[in-house]
């Protein structure tokens, strides 16, 4: 991809596939919740007709490349690569007419065991195992824009979920990986939940067998492969293995950018490096398609001897659900 072919790529979408909470909206601009700090009031805008971005909390802007590069902590030759893995819509110049102001958010009401006979049937759509399915996803109830939805919800690391049903695919809250530590010396990656639970209906015996992480988009990838700002991958050294947990993710890298944060408080040791791999094997278990191919290819030249690329489960599918659906 070239940056002039990245340039075209909508703002908007990035946005949205990251999880960037919207407040306000116009048929001018679109204001969020900045995705590079906490805050409550939202000062990051995006003008949709120039497909640029500016944060008032920092005073800082750019063009859709300045924003990746800031956000996955990447060079620009990094940044195409995480805009050509991704599949993100083209942007369209807004046609300029009177504004008129919409605020979006959302709030969780209900979480809840899976029951729901719509979602169910949904799940046995798709035919994924209903046990496992109850034992990963939750029943979620929202509502969004002043309107009341359901859906089948997946954890993240963050606190956010993936919510599906058959109408519905989208990230409530903060976009971010699943892991499931099983003590393993082998981990499997996978770029959504289904193909995770898709994996677990057909190997039932290997649920306990390896560790798991679900990216939920290819996009997380990058942080994922930071040696120092996770440990999903690598092992703490220096500090206190049990005071770094995933979950925290997003405060760990905070912890390494500001020195002044409480670590102990947030679950992170400031002097926690993380170098040493944890695992002995890493298999992918992505997409049979462009963006598989290119996240696993940046797994391998990582990870070098470590990988294994676990397609070979499904070479005349696109991915791990295709295999089930067909059988």
């Amino acid at each position: 991809m070239t940056c002039i072919e990245a340039k075209k790529i909508s703002l908007e979408s990035v946005l949205d596939k990251i999880g960037a909470k919207k407040v306000k909206q116009t048929n001018r601009e679109i204001w969020y919740i900045s995705p590079f700090r906490n805050e409550t009031t939202g000062s990051f805008k995006i003008d949709l007709s120039k497909n640029i971005w500016f944060d008032h909390g920092e005073g800082k802007g750019g063009n859709i490349l300045d924003f990746v590069m800031r956000y996955y902590k990447c060079d620009l030759k990094e940044a195409l690569q995480v805009l050509d893995i991704e599949s993100f819509s083209f942007h369209q110049p807004t046609i300029q007419g009177n504004a008129i102001e919409k605020e979006k958010n959302y709030k969780i009401e209900e979480i809840k065991p899976l029951i729901n006979t719509q979602l169910i049937n949904y799940i046995q759509s798709r035919s994924i195992d209903l046990k496992m399915a109850k034992e990963y996803c939750v029943e979620l109830h929202y509502r969004l824009n002043d309107k009341s939805y359901y859906g089948i919800g997946f954890k993240n690391d963050l606190k956010g979920y993936e919510v599906r049903n058959k109408y519905v695919k989208m990230c409530l809250g903060t976009k971010a990986p699943s892991y499931f530590n099983n003590n393993s010396s082998q981990i499997i990656l996978f770029e959504s939940w289904s193909d995770f639970l898709s994996f677990l209906t057909l190997y039932p015996k290997a649920e306990k067998r390896y560790d798991y992480l679900i990216l939920n988009s290819v996009g997380t990838l990058y942080n994922v492969l930071i040696n120092n700002t996770n440990n999903y991958l690598y092992k703490c050294t220096n500090g206190e293995s049990d005071k770094c947990i995933n979950v925290h993710l997003d405060k760990c890298i905070n912890v390494h950018l500001d020195k002044s944060i409480n670590v102990q408080n947030d679950n992170c040791i400031k002097n926690t490096s993380y170098e040493q791999l944890k695992y002995d094997t890493i298999i992918c278990c992505f997409d049979n398609d462009k963006a598989g191919n290119t996240a696993t290819e940046k797994v391998q030249n990582t990870f070098l001897n470590r990988v294994k690329d676990g397609r070979y489960l499904y070479p005349n599918h696109k991915d791990l659900n295709g295999c089930i659906s067909t059988k």
